[in-house]
């Protein structure tokens, strides 16, 4: 029987270095293929509820990367963890330790130091912040800062030597006070330490000169010199404490602000080249470098916005392999280095996106204090191409549902049409081939029949045709200026000579301006909407035209039930036929119509009617003025 692998633990505070934390203990799992939990120990003297709010979002983005969670309660953070240790059987430990701590700090034992003196069987994995994270200040070089100590000093010496010669050892204090704050401000509190002492070595020599030397009350002065150094000290250290914590505090309002304004340009972004563009604009204002989105294509990268000055990479796979949190050592939000350029992945929710190409304008890379940043930057950018990659998804699934919602109703709507006047087809001309004669009438209304049910199958056919080439761009509009009685004439005839008298009351004012149109689909047009008003409404139908500032209108109104408002957009498109609308036509005659008033540049609406009906109202526009007719023409 397998043996369980024996767990890593994670100890998490509210400190901003818990993500540190979680990102090394994630990897030494991965590494060494072992569960892992993140521990927090609740000490007796109580937290903060802030702090146990933070504590709660590291515990939930551990838990996010696989990680189990555990809290629990004891004297001291050292006794809970070795608790904690023996009772899982740990393997490691990690825990972090920040180099931003008090002197005298110092003198006590680490919580790593009471670790190791319990003699746990596990491995310590502690963790360093990196210096500029923890709030360390960069001193000059160490014989200029000791230098330039030894000169304040020396000045505050002769300072002090001007004072009466009645030894007035009041004015000499504020003069090394002075001295000690500039020497902790300007190079550290460890020169400060030790001006301090070099301080009151000099102010003794002063109390032993024969100008100082019978002043009264001899140690009370040194004693009260050296409160006031030491009082002077910790002032110095806590004012340097609060500097540092105000510049961490600008720090996150600059984080904060560069990650909304990052999030707002890659909000508006809808194609990758955008996505890339706004991330090297921000990228170049918050981290002084320039930025390129590599994205896979098969074995190679595709680099936005610009192609890379330098195209020698490694291959997708190489190069993914290489980012991994488990092949690399040293601090998980470290940036690869690679030739010279930073490298980092773009790892959505279920997939890599890409890789982000950071190439620093400035000698001397990227510091530390920036990569947390800069991993926030490359999350962002991630989300955004996730984003992109799952609308397209989206709209190719919707097309495809779309598509075979069209198909599946063509296939409906056509295999009922074809099957009717086929099978008609197919019983005459079985009957005409029937041993027998049959007589002249009978076989005059097969033959009609036949040629009735052909006609209505090259009718549909040609619908079906006129329809996917208007579409398609293929079918265009010839249009020539023209005047609109004559399309509305010839197509009026044309209906005349197929069904007889039609019941259509005309109103075409004198005055109509002429019209840029294609007469042959425009009487198209006209056909199929008096056709669909005979068929849905034989009480009569209205034909009117005015014109409008800019273009003409042209309405087709019956006296029919009328449409339902939900419809009146839905029934222009293809094999869409209105409840309840008996046998004939399969939804394609107003599709093809507003194809056609599109092809003009023009527009086809439905609109009810008042005292009942339907009309349908097209508008083309009148581009400009019309050709002038030549002398002569009538």
């Amino acid at each position: 029987m397998d043996t369980p692998a024996r767990p890593i633990l994670v100890a998490l505070g509210s400190e901003v270095r818990a993500l540190r934390l979680i990102q090394a203990a994630g990897r030494l799992a991965r590494e060494r293929n072992a569960p892992w939990l993140a521990v927090h120990v609740e000490a007796a003297s109580g937290a903060i509820p802030d702090d146990l709010e933070q504590v709660q979002v590291w515990m939930q983005e551990a838990q996010r990367l696989g990680a189990g969670v555990q809290t629990v309660s004891a004297p001291t953070l050292a006794q809970g963890l070795a608790d904690l240790t023996r009772a899982t059987h740990a393997q490691a430990l990690v825990l972090g330790r920040s180099r931003g701590r008090w002197p005298w700090a110092r003198l006590g034992h680490s919580t790593a130091d009471e670790l190791q003196r319990r003699g746990l069987d596990a491995d310590l994995v502690v963790l360093d912040d990196p210096p500029e994270a923890a709030g360390a200040e960069r001193p000059g070089t160490p014989f200029g800062a000791t230098l330039g100590t030894l000169l304040v000093l020396a000045a505050c010496t002769g300072l002090a030597w001007l004072v009466p010669r009645e030894g007035n050892l009041s004015l000499v204090l504020p003069v090394y006070l002075l001295g000690v704050a500039v020497i902790a401000h300007r190079w550290g509190q460890g020169l400060g330490v030790l001006a301090s002492t070099l301080s009151a070595l000099l102010y003794d020599f002063l109390l032993e000169t024969p100008r100082f030397r019978h002043a009264a009350e001899h140690w009370p002065n040194l004693l009260f010199f050296l409160a006031m150094l030491l009082s002077a000290q910790l002032v110095m250290g806590l004012l340097r404490r609060l500097r540092l914590q105000a510049r961490e505090v600008q720090r996150r309002e600059f984080h904060t602000a560069s990650l909304y304004l990052l999030g707002r340009a890659l909000a508006r972004s809808r194609t990758p080249e955008e996505i890339a563009a706004a991330a090297g604009e921000h990228i170049g204002r918050a981290f002084k470098a320039k930025a390129w989105l590599l994205l896979p294509r098969e074995d190679t990268w595709q680099a936005l916005p610009s192609p890379l000055e330098d195209p020698s990479l490694p291959p997708p796979s190489e190069l993914a392999a290489s980012l991994d949190l488990g092949g690399r050592q040293g601090d998980p939000l470290e940036p690869l280095p690679l030739g010279g350029a930073f490298y980092l992945p773009l790892t959505g929710t279920d997939r890599s996106e890409g890789v982000l190409r950071i190439l620093p304008r400035e000698a001397g890379g990227l510091p530390p204090r920036t990569w947390e940043l800069l991993q926030a930057f490359a999350a962002q950018i991630a989300l955004a191409l996730e984003r992109l990659r799952w609308l397209e998804e989206a709209r190719r699934a919707q097309l495809e549902r779309e598509t075979e919602r069209m198909r599946s109703t063509l296939l409906g709507a056509i295999g009922h049409d074809l099957r009717t006047p086929l099978a008609a087809i197919h019983g005459a001309a079985g009957t005409l081939l029937l041993p027998g004669d049959l007589e002249d009438s009978a076989r005059r209304d097969l033959l009609a029949m036949i040629q009735d049910e052909s006609e209505r199958l090259a009718h549909l056919l040609g619908d079906l045709l006129d329809l996917t080439r208007l579409e398609s761009g293929v079918l265009r509009a010839q249009k020539e200026w023209q005047p609109l009685e004559e399309v509305v004439g010839a197509a009026l005839g044309r209906l005349e000579r197929r069904e007889g008298p039609l019941p259509v009351r005309v109103d075409l004012p004198p005055d109509l301006p002429l019209v840029p149109l294609d007469a042959a689909l425009m009487e198209e047009v006209l056909i199929n909407l008096l056709t669909n008003a005979r068929r849905h409404a034989p009480g009569g139908v209205d034909l009117r035209a005015w014109s409008e500032p800019g273009c003409l209108a042209l309405e087709v109104a019956d006296r029919g039930p009328g449409v339902p408002e939900a419809f009146r957009e839905r029934m222009f498109d293809p094999f869409v036929r209105l409840p309840g609308a008996g046998e004939g036509g399969v939804g394609l005659g107003l599709a093809i119509c507003r194809a056609i008033v599109q092809a003009h540049d023009g527009t086809l609406t439905a609109e009810a009617r008042s005292g009942g009906g339907t009309a349908f109202r097209i508008r083309l526009p009148l581009p400009g003025e019309p050709p002038a007719l030549p002398e002569g023409a009538p």
